[in-house]
């Protein structure tokens, strides 16, 4: 299999490249906020070479093949070639050498990930904790916040079942209730998609849960505004972020949040087995550990050593975080977001343009979406077209409410062609 990554000598000098400032000098259009149309029909066209070239030269930084399309952020992302290599790497030690000598290095390491994502998240260090996944986190907020019987819980339907089913199965144990709320299926404005939360709210509400950004359809949610309004109210805040982190250029404490989830293997390309767990310093009293292990101590103040510490783990994994976030930030958070922001702009114009017939389940206003693109293409099965793409051309993507492309830096406007193209045929079998 030929892998199109550059040799470790190219790879340096290209992160040399970007640390000396390339990324910041490269001129990324400003982006209109409108709620109509999609944003900047001339967002980064394939014809502007000094754009291109050099997400290009991103893209060869990932070992994905020429025959696969990897269109599927929202799920699962590969990591930088230079990643996976340091991950391997630490395994093959480790598998050398299992003294407690030799692994106290991923304390250290722990220690300086917890620093770096905290700067990342812009919160305190003693905020940030490193679970196994979003659900983990989702999981220890469900399942340590205390709530008693007439309490309420509101939900999006649209959650992930880490912060939908597990709350009504807690519900059934201790007797709160959990309300769900649904937004409208074509929203006209962010207002609109917070009206059912508002409406919802009681003088019983003690928490709302739910995800910045919908895995099923892509609609994004008002976060920061919702989160005001709760707070105006004394409510907490639980944000799902499984698609903004790593996407979003993210600031925790801007957001005014209590609890934030979120997984390295999406968004973040990082390593597997990995997630983000952040609890404002305010709300750490509302929690009960649900895990306690050894080295676990009930004076413990901090959000990683309270609330997880989970037992023997794959230690090579968060021991590439570091790494994993000087990637992003030397390209730029902001960039990032701008660059996904880009491509899935021009993905909804060509499937308009080539494909009139679409029906969008994502927005098309930019408020309203993030990273994920959601339609169906009438009489075409999403389910079947899902299939398809990646018998026919290798493009991995999924099946939710339609069929969901979640395109990342290390995608190209030609690739999403190429992708319409495949469409395009299959629409006219």
């Amino acid at each position: 299999m030929k892998h199109i990554f550059t040799p470790a000598s190219s790879r340096r000098s290209f992160i040399r490249k970007l640390a000396a400032g390339t990324a910041a000098t490269i001129a990324f259009p400003t982006l209109g906020m409108g709620t109509g149309a999609p944003r900047g029909s001339a967002l980064l066209p394939s014809n502007d070479n000094v754009n291109e070239q050099y997400w290009e030269m991103v893209k060869k930084q990932f070992a994905v093949p020429d025959k696969l399309m990897m269109l599927n952020a929202a799920n699962l992302c590969p990591a930088p070639y230079a990643i996976t290599q340091s991950v391997q790497s630490m395994l093959t030690d480790l598998g050398k050498d299992v003294s407690f000598q030799f692994r106290s290095q991923f304390s250290k390491t722990r220690q300086v990930s917890l620093e770096k994502l905290s700067a990342y998240l812009g919160v305190a260090k003693e905020e940030i904790g490193i679970t196994r996944n979003t659900s983990e986190s989702n999981n220890i907020i469900v399942n340590g916040f205390d709530l008693k019987a007439g309490d309420e819980v509101i939900i999006w339907d649209q959650n992930h079942p880490s912060n939908n089913i597990a709350w009504e199965q807690r519900a059934k144990r201790l007797g709160f209730t959990v309300l769900k709320v649904a937004v409208p299926s074509e929203p006209k404005s962010p207002a609109e998609l917070m009206e059912p939360f508002v409406k919802a709210i009681t003088s019983k509400t003690r928490l709302i849960g739910f995800s910045h950004i919908s895995n099923v359809t892509g609609v994004a949610l008002p976060a920061k505004a919702l989160c005001a309004l709760a707070r105006e109210k004394r409510i907490l805040t639980l944000v799902d972020g499984a698609q903004s982190f790593g996407m979003v250029d993210l600031n925790l404490q801007d957001m005014g949040c209590d609890f934030y989830s979120g997984s390295t293997h999406k968004w973040l390309m990082g390593p597997l087995e990995n997630g983000v767990l952040y609890v404002r310093k305010e709300s750490m009293d509302r929690l009960w550990p649900t895990m306690i292990s050894a080295g676990w101590k009930e004076t413990s103040t901090s959000v990683d050593e309270k609330l997880c510490i989970v037992g023997q783990r794959n230690e090579a994994t968060p021991a590439a975080l570091p790494e994993t976030l000087d990637f992003h930030q030397t390209i730029g958070k902001k960039n990032i977001e701008d660059r996904v922001v880009a491509l899935n702009t021009y993905l909804k114009e060509q499937l308009r343009l080539k494909l009139p017939q679409t029906v969008f389940v994502t927005p098309l206003a930019a408020s309203m979406s993030a990273g994920i693109t959601v339609f169906n293409i009438p009489g075409k099965p999403s389910a079947d077209l899902f299939q398809k793409l990646y018998e026919i051309r290798g493009i991995a993507c999924a099946s939710t409410a339609g069929v969901r492309l979640s395109p990342h830096i290390y995608n190209s406007m030609t690739d999403l062609d190429k992708t319409i193209d495949v469409l395009v045929n299959l629409a006219d079998k």
